[in-house]
């Protein structure tokens, strides 16, 4: 849950200082403007963490993707 409140959170954060700012929202939405976002993002974390932390951020990604090991079919039934 807390997954997607932190994406509704990040994109609408962009989108309403973009619009702040008089920007066209139409920019936003071309997959050039996303590569280059997500590129830039993405090479800066690559840049400034050691490999034993991006292991980590990769495994923790997958752990909030993924689905949870405190799960509906992990109950005991009395």
């Amino acid at each position: 849950m807390f997954v997607i409140i932190g994406l509704v959170v990040v994109i609408g954060a962009i989108v309403g200082g973009y619009l702040m700012e008089k920007g066209n929202i139409r920019v936003l939405l071309q997959p050039a403007e996303l590569l280059i976002i997500g590129g830039a993002a993405m090479g800066t974390v690559l840049i400034a963490n050691p490999s034993h932390i991006l292991k980590k951020i990769v495994s923790g990604f997958v752990g909030v993707f993924g689905g949870s090991k405190y799960g509906s079919r992990n109950i005991r039934r009395r």
